[in-house]
């Protein structure tokens, strides 16, 4: 008898307790799932934004490694951070403005940010080589010229609001127009 009520207090039980089991677990897995694609996110912004390092995009997933890729208890994530750091600290090292000095500092920032991706795609599982992320970028010298452009515009722009520059004002008049023909003879009927 006493092997009965043990039997049946054990079925109860695993009757009340796997929907909630189930449940928790469903809930994990979920989370470790939104958080892997918090990461993904940020290494996919990274790596299509790494020919432009000043877009809006690019300056944002990197600001948000820290926050995703924070190794907590297992130190999973410990080279993704150390190579951030690396790299948040050469950015904020400004370069002087000899221009030898300045193709050096980009050039360091460029292999800095490759291996920021490596690290990252090591850590999400992706097999990348560091030679795939430093060469299989693509921005078209349209564009390049277009931000240039723009550049240019707003600095321009900038001079005359702050006063450093004039804005040069001339008098235009259009070219005289002839008179307007003469309506063409009615035709007789």
């Amino acid at each position: 008898m006493a092997r009965d009520s043990i039997f049946q207090i054990i079925t109860i039980s695993a009757i009340l307790l796997g929907p909630i089991l189930a449940l928790w677990a469903q809930r994990i897995l979920d989370g470790l799932r939104e958080k892997q694609k918090r990461k993904t996110a940020i290494f996919r912004d990274l790596l299509t934004s790494r020919a432009t390092p000043i877009s809006v995009q690019h300056v944002q997933a990197l600001n948000m490694i820290e926050l995703e890729f924070y190794p907590r208890k297992r130190k999973k994530n410990t080279r993704v951070i150390d190579a951030w750091r690396t790299y948040a600290e050469h950015l904020n090292h400004t370069a002087s403005q000899d221009q030898a000095q300045v193709i050096a500092w980009d050039n360091r920032r460029q292999e800095l940010l490759n291996d920021l991706l490596y690290e990252m795609a090591q850590s999400l599982k992706y097999d990348f080589e560091k030679v795939m992320i430093k060469r299989d970028s693509y921005y078209p010298r349209g564009l390049t010229r277009m931000e240039n452009e723009q550049d240019a515009l707003r600095q321009a722009a900038l001079k005359v609001f702050t006063g450093e520059s004039p804005l040069p004002v001339r008098v235009w008049e259009p070219p005289a127009q002839p008179p307007p023909a003469a309506p063409p003879p009615a035709a007789n009927q």
